[in-house]
């Protein structure tokens, strides 16, 4: 037999599968753990034992599904809001925030319970907008702790278009000589019968001899005609034109008649005459013009006005159209378009309400805008949200999966465009792909991010073009692993996501090397965990410790530990309550002072009854064992000194433990009024439910040891453990899975040094060496436990080994 010290100088791989324990070449086996239960791994390669967490509150309908959403305004005004049966409340800094009242402050939602964790949220300071695919989009804003406002989202400029749009036309020409024009009009029917011709109009007019002039003709449409000829009576008797509509413009080109004769009785069968025949001499072209007000706050532009037409003759110096309109409140300036082959085009911009027209030549290229929803009926709600380049993005609806709407430029409600398209409007685009893949998450990642069912896109735009316009779009397959409905987390600037299928999450970063987004399967050495499983809910907190917790479908709660520059990515399990008998349901993270903060929606029994808690994981940063919090759906007690604790209603009939001025104090139940005793008074306790944190170690493994070769599969004992610890109290060692009870499995090691007697156990840093009851074993395999409510942090482990043959 040989004794030997083997060492385990971290925990960075975290638990490790079963799969994998025999792959002693991994470099991360050296580091991993067969079993981590309510611990998590430190970056720097240590592990603690979680906190407690405090119960918050009840639900509003514990029988109905509920979920946490947060709302960050700054570090100051953090919120998290409990979205439940067409309601949510508002919780702040582990508070309910209530009315002037009292009550609990609610506000009227249009979701279902059944839905509420399908809603996907993006926010900038107090506003956040909210899609659901079966909902109409929601804009929340935050007007005080007490006061929000929930409202479907329109679509369309906030700023009022001008109405009262008036002209004047300004005409100084000289006319010379006259002249006098009788015209006639008939109607012809579908089987070109035709009626009599109308009654004589003459027109008085001051005849000039250029191509400007021109006589309108206008008469009261006939019912039954197909089409109307117009003919010229004082001489060149003729038809001058046939039209279908009912008004007419006669160049004077088109004075010259065939010499058809107008008919003066009806055929048979013909339409009736028409009546109402009128002409008007016209000089120049019509002039069609509409005027839009422009914010003096926001910048954003305003639908048209309604139009207006005048004529003149433009192209003679003096001639001018003069235009006002009425004032648009909060609008700085207006902008006047006029329309020219078809198209409006820019002319010019006023800060008052007046504009003069002197043929100013009209840019086509800038055109004012039109009105445009995309997202309106059923079917066309979008699922995905998200800000990108001053813009928001809607994407992937029922109707259209594919689909991507970026709304104007700084306009975030304003999804119009112009014709032609300005690099500020709206962006309208479809993924083309192999396959139909609905589009399920959106992020602003090196351009915009689009997570779809089945691959991964990268739009931007393109070589020419930093910013995504109308003309400049580029969308990049970076893959085909396709994402799941859950909304992906970011870590600095990577992107966690996870797979539609399998249940694998995924890092995607860029690769400069590879000049494309890559990754890795984070959760290959952990597979155990996610086995036939879905995660539900998961999201990131930062501070302090870099972790992602992860709620799977079957309510087991996991965390990840991950630090991409140093090649950090760490496993752990975490359960609660008796029996492991928590249910999580929804985990939420939001800011409160110095660190991220994850929230909980917990489903437990209680005195036999099914409840959904909000609770609140606890800060770990604490100075005095005194203010340790190690307990489950725990709260605090902080006053004079007392025996009686009362306010634990919320666990009736639980058996809880506390933490009583630094003491443990086990077998407590709490009362049918909320109350549990002490034996001796405090002034300061922590009640809750227990919590058992445990690690077990992988099978001992030495490398090639020279006369023994590998020591994987021989017999090993322990006749000493050494732990490296940090602010621990309390440890139970042995080389078997054992509760604190049993005299043969489990060692505690006896931490009292110096205090006085009536002083609480301080914590302990540096080396702890503990005999474990001796026993041979094939894996060599170290247990590691903390029954009690109070901090344990490990960095290393250093058994003495005894190798067998």
């Amino acid at each position: 037999m040989s004794v030997l010290r083997a060492l385990q100088p971290s925990f960075t791989a975290g638990v490790l599968s079963p799969s994998l324990w025999a792959r002693v070449d991994l470099a991360k086996y050296a580091t991993g753990l067969k079993k981590a239960l309510n611990l998590f791994v430190h970056p720097h390669g240590g592990i603690s034992n979680r906190a407690g967490t405090e119960f918050i509150r009840e639900v509003k309908a514990s029988a109905n599904k509920t979920w946490l959403i947060p709302f960050q305004f700054n570090t100051e005004q953090s919120y998290q809001l409990e979205f439940g049966n067409l309601y949510f409340r508002v919780f702040k800094n582990g508070a309910l925030v209530l009315t002037g009242g009292g009550s609990p402050y609610e506000c009227v939602t249009p979701y279902a319970s059944a839905d509420v964790d399908a809603l996907v949220f993006v926010q900038e300071a107090d506003v956040m907008y909210i899609v659901h695919p079966t909902y109409p989009v929601q804009k929340l804003e935050r007007l005080a702790d007490n006061n929000w406002q929930l409202v479907a989202v329109t679509f369309a400029p906030a700023t009022t278009a001008p109405t009262g749009l008036a002209g004047t036309v300004i005409f100084k020409r000289n006319r010379g000589d006259s002249d006098t024009m009788d015209w006639r009009v008939t109607a012809v029917g579908p089987t070109n019968a035709e009626s009599a011709a109308s009654a004589v109009t003459q027109e008085f007019v001051q005849y000039q001899n250029d191509d400007g002039r021109k006589i309108r003709i206008a008469w009261n449409a006939v019912v039954g005609a197909s089409f109307y000829r117009v003919y010229r009576t004082d001489t060149n008797i003729g038809v001058l034109v046939e039209t279908a509509n009912t008004t007419v413009d006669i160049l004077q080109q088109q004075y010259q008649g065939d010499g058809t004769a107008y008919p003066t009785v009806a055929d048979p069968g013909a339409p009736a005459t028409p009546t109402g025949v009128t002409s008007t001499t016209i000089y120049g072209e019509d002039s069609k013009y509409v005027v839009s007000a422009v914010d003096a706050t926001t910048g954003e532009e305003s639908l048209p006005s309604a139009p207006i037409t005048l004529t003149n003759d433009m192209s003679y110096k003096g001639n001018r159209n003069e235009l006002t309109w009425n004032a648009v409140a909060g609008a700085g300036s207006y902008i006047i378009y006029r329309e020219d082959n078809g198209l409006y085009g820019y002319i010019g911009t006023s800060e008052t309400t007046s504009f003069t027209d002197e043929n100013v030549t009209a840019d086509l290229s800038d055109g004012p805008q039109e009105a445009r929803n995309p997202f309106v009926g059923v079917g066309n709600y979008p699922r995905a949200v998200t800000f990108i380049e001053q813009r928001l993005g809607m994407f992937g609806t029922n109707n259209d999966p594919q689909a991507a709407w970026l709304s104007q430029s700084a306009n975030y409600e304003n999804f119009g465009v112009a014709s032609p398209a300005k690099a500020s409007d709206a962006v309208t685009f479809r993924i083309r792909s192999r396959q139909v893949n609905e589009i399920r998450a959106a992020l602003a990642i090196k351009g915009l991010m689009l997570l779809t069912s089945g691959s991964e896109w990268i739009v931007s735009g393109g070589a020419n073009s930093d910013a995504i316009t109308p003309s400049a779009i580029k969308v990049d397959n970076q893959g085909y692993r396709g994402a799941a409905k859950v909304q992906p987390v970011i870590v600095g600037n990577t992107v966690l996501f996870a797979q539609d299928r399998g249940c694998v999450i995924r890092d995607f970063s860029y690769e400069f090397a590879q000049d494309n987004f890559t990754g890795k399967d984070l959760t290959i050495l952990a597979r155990h965990l996610f086995e036939n499983k879905a995660i539900k809910s998961w999201a990131y907190a930062q501070a302090p410790y870099s972790m992602v917790w992860v709620v799977l479908d079957d309510g087991s709660l996991v965390s990840l530990t991950y630090l991409k520059e140093h090649d950090i990515w760490a496993w752990t399990h975490h359960e609660s309550g008796p029996d492991d008998d928590a249910v999580f349901e929804c985990v939420s993270v939001i800011a409160e002072g110095k660190e991220d903060v994850p929230y909980f929606i917990v489903k437990r029994t209680i005195d036999g009854v099914s409840k959904r808690y909000v609770e609140r994981l606890h800060s770990r940063a604490f100075t005095s064992v005194e203010d340790a919090f190690f307990v489950d759906c725990g709260l605090t007690y902080s006053g004079a000194a007392a025996t009686v604790i009362s306010g634990l209603s919320h666990l009736k009939g639980q058996s809880v433990v506390a933490l009583a001025n630094g003491n443990v104090v086990r077998n407590l139940t709490v009362s049918n009024t909320g109350t549990v005793t002490l034996p001796n008074e405090a002034t300061k306790a922590h009640i809750g439910l227990p919590m058992t944190a445990a690690l077990q170690t992988l099978d001992l493994d030495l490398g090639s040891i020279q006369g023994l070769g590998t020591v994987q599969g021989r017999k090993k004992s322990f006749d000493e453990v050494t732990l490296r610890v940090q602010d621990t109290r309390g440890i139970f060692l042995g080389p078997k899975d054992a509760g604190r009870d049993d005299p043969n499995a489990l060692v505690e090691y006896k931490q009292r040094q110096d205090e006085a007697w009536n002083e609480a156990i301080g914590m302990y840093t540096g080396d702890i060496h503990i005999t474990p009851h001796w026993d041979w074993s094939d894996g060599g395999n170290v247990w590691v436990k903390q029954f009690d409510p109070l901090p344990m942090t490990i960095l290393a482990l250093m058994p003495n080994v005894t190798i067998g043959r």
